[in-house]
């Protein structure tokens, strides 16, 4: 029986998710350290807060609780392709037929996706046992919070897509930490996860509210607090897919020429 062309790619995302499962002790570690700095967050907040509008700080306390409940997303690094880089091993995925890129990416996807997944459930149960100053406010209608969990898969995607970008210079540097730390802070910066975007000055808004890396959670964050009309979330899904087309499309090209002059280290 013939496979079909995405057969390889369906069954690692679904095998990385079912092992991504496994990491049960990992999730709760997670889960405490993101409720910790949330809670953290959110007392500062609180404290610095200085309006007269209190639905202001009510949103922030939401944005600060979405970008923890999704903190998994942002953060991964694939020790498995790491290690076949670094030991030579890369020479049997190569021999693989199947695109390299693609399998990667797969692989990121299912564990950022489903890494999150198991931490969302408890990070929402936790809000029932907060103080209601403290907790985060629900979607403003159900409109918005469909336009967020579209948003938020897309944002996995353009986040995966710069990790296939990430492993490319691992392979050319044989350099694991480097670029790898370089972009995590990155990330962590412009996602909204340690400052929310919405509080850096109104001058860099325009700026700052379409690159790629605010695609991951801070756009998703804006649907889920406010519900955007029909031409506006078309404008933001198109800023989106543009960001994935543009990197997919770096990403293989450099994959593609990588491959084709692959220096094997290891015996």
């Amino acid at each position: 029986m013939r496979t079909r062309k995405w057969t390889p790619y369906a069954s690692v995302f679904r095998l990385r998710a079912r092992l991504e499962t496994q990491y049960r002790a990992a999730a709760l570690g997670g889960l405490v350290t993101q409720a910790f700095f949330g809670s953290v967050l959110v007392c500062l907040y609180t404290a610095l807060f200085d309006g007269n509008d209190p639905r202001a700080l009510q949103e922030t306390v939401t944005y600060v609780w979405l970008q923890q409940m999704f903190f998994r997303m942002l953060l991964n690094n694939d020790s498995e392709l790491n290690g076949l880089i670094m030991t030579g091993g890369i020479a049997y995925t190569m021999i693989r037929p199947i695109d390299q890129h693609a399998y990667w990416m797969m692989r990121e996807l299912a564990t950022r996706l489903v890494g999150a997944l198991m931490r969302l459930i408890p990070m929402v149960l936790l809000q029932f046992i907060l103080p209601a100053s403290m907790r985060m406010t629900l979607p403003e209608s159900p409109v918005a919070l469909m336009q967020f969990m579209v948003s938020l898969v897309l944002g996995a995607v353009i986040l995966s897509e710069i990790s296939g970008v990430r492993d490319v210079v691992i392979m050319k540097t044989l350099d694991t930490r480097g670029i790898s730390a370089m972009i995590n802070l990155i990330q962590m910066i412009f996602s909204g996860n340690i400052i929310p975007l919405t509080l850096f000055p109104d001058k860099a808004q325009a700026l700052i509210r379409y690159q790629p890396f605010a695609q991951a959670l801070d756009a998703p964050s804006r649907m889920y607090l406010h519900a955007q009309s029909a031409p506006e979330w078309l404008f933001n899904l198109s800023v989106q897919l543009g960001w994935i087309v543009l990197i997919a499309g770096l990403g293989r090209l450099l994959w593609a020429r990588q491959m084709n002059r692959m220096t094997v280290q290891g015996g």
